[in-house]
């Protein structure tokens, strides 16, 4: 891995390193200098929604903790002057319109920047302990910026929508469930083996074992494919494939719980219904959402009792 610096908006390789980021006994932390400019920026050097999705609770706690500080995220322009063209490599046709996926609307965000002058520490500039991998990555960020225990407070993603993205989500909520509850369903290809990445036989039976346990429930649902083309059953209610990502996740905080693949847009709406994900990654790393149950085959007949 590569640990990089961003120095006036420009991108800088530190060099390679085992793990991003620092042991909690070497005791760095952001520079006292740095927060008495009260100008902050979070910046992500992954681009996924879920990237930005797992610590989208730090304008808040930021300006919990610093009161008068302005609270910044980078633009489309930013990321790709640092990046470059990552649509290639990415499952987004444009990965860097997820900042904005994310931190639109949001009122602890003060701005959008195109360039920001002196050091921006970003999310390579964590504390971790060497002991427990699966403190999440906003935990380990807000370490280094001098956040102690007492400080982190409620870490949960969130998400803030306009009152129109509100209206066009629950117009769509009312012509497809009505006043009935409903389910979130989200496959993506990662349910498939992938050449031997994931467990494929693994995932159809403990997908199935969710969807049968909630097989009442009518589902909001995007797959990567055409569900009769998946060895699933489900009952439809909403594909929303044609459905912008913003009003997606907002009908998805609606649904009485989410099912799926392990991915980052359902960290996204983790906060606001009960999420339930396929494990891929063992153990369980930095990319963790305390409330979210990772379903494997060692401990789903425990997670079903919650569905």
């Amino acid at each position: 891995m590569i640990f990089w610096r961003i120095l006036d908006s420009k991108l800088y390789s530190v060099g390679e390193v085992d793990r991003l980021g620092f042991e909690e006994s070497e005791g760095l932390r952001v520079p006292d200098e740095y927060l008495d400019t009260k100008q902050f920026m979070i910046m992500r050097c992954a681009q996924g929604l879920g990237d930005w999705g797992i610590i989208s609770a730090m304008p808040r706690l930021l300006k919990e903790k610093y009161p008068d500080c302005r609270v910044y995220v980078p633009s489309e322009f930013l990321l790709k002057n640092l990046f470059g063209n990552q649509s290639n490599t990415s499952t987004w046709s444009n990965p860097y319109e997820n900042v904005s996926s994310v931190f639109d609307n949001n009122p602890y965000v003060d701005g959008v920047k195109d360039y920001m002058l002196g050091e921006i520490f970003h999310d390579h500039y964590r504390v971790y302990d060497k002991n427990k991998k699966d403190i999440p990555l906003i935990k380990q960020m807000l370490k280094f910026w001098q956040f102690k225990e007492s400080d982190f407070g409620d870490c949960l993603p969130e998400l803030y929508f306009s009152d129109d993205e509100k209206s066009r989500g629950d117009e769509i909520i009312s012509e497809f469930f009505g006043k009935d509850s409903f389910g979130g369903l989200l496959l993506t290809n990662r349910f498939e083996s992938r050449g031997g990445r994931y467990d494929e036989e693994s995932n159809k039976k403990l997908i199935n074992l969710l969807l049968e346990k909630s097989k009442d429930l009518p589902f909001a649902y995007w797959t990567y494919k055409n569900p009769n083309e998946l060895p699933i059953s489900f009952k439809r209610g909403l594909d929303m494939r044609h459905i912008p990502t913003r009003i997606q996740m907002y009908i998805r905080t609606k649904a009485k719980l989410n099912i799926g693949t392990h991915c980052g847009f359902l960290d996204c709406i983790s906060r606001y219904s009960k999420v339930f994900q396929i494990q891929r990654v063992f153990p369980l790393n930095q990319n963790v959402v305390e409330s979210e149950f990772y379903v494997n085959n060692e401990n789903y007949e425990e997670v079903l009792k919650y569905v």
